[in-house]
């Protein structure tokens, strides 16, 4: 197991970046809810959030990261999510901190091995 520091400075210019690319709603909904199966199994506690508080350090195992979910599954979430109806800008937020803790997960596998 890992703890990941959530840096917002950096998470920020990244969902920045992203709405730059004016992607669909849809199509952010599926990356969201993709980047979310992966994380899921391997989130200590099984959430990013915490009774409604956004949490700032991240118990990961990353050996239980899956990296390519069930294209039903992720239909199933992105169908969820969906409904919720998030905003473009909540979106970018949410894909880009997943992005950042996959990233930094996956980064911690390689330099153990080395």
């Amino acid at each position: 197991m890992i703890v990941i520091q959530v840096n917002e400075d950096i998470i920020r210019e990244m969902a920045s970046a992203l709405s730059k690319e004016s992607r669909p709603w849809d199509e952010l909904v599926w990356l969201f809810a993709e980047l979310e199966l992966r994380l899921r199994p391997a989130l200590v506690d099984g959430a990013l959030y915490s009774r409604g508080v956004e949490k700032r350090l991240v118990d990961i195992d990353p050996t239980l990261i899956i990296d390519h979910p069930s294209e039903s599954a992720i239909r199933e979430l992105a169908e969820e999510i969906s409904h919720l109806g998030p905003s473009f800008q909540d979106l970018h937020w949410f894909i880009s901190e997943r992005r950042y803790i996959y990233e930094r997960a996956k980064a911690s596998l390689t330099q153990k091995v080395s």
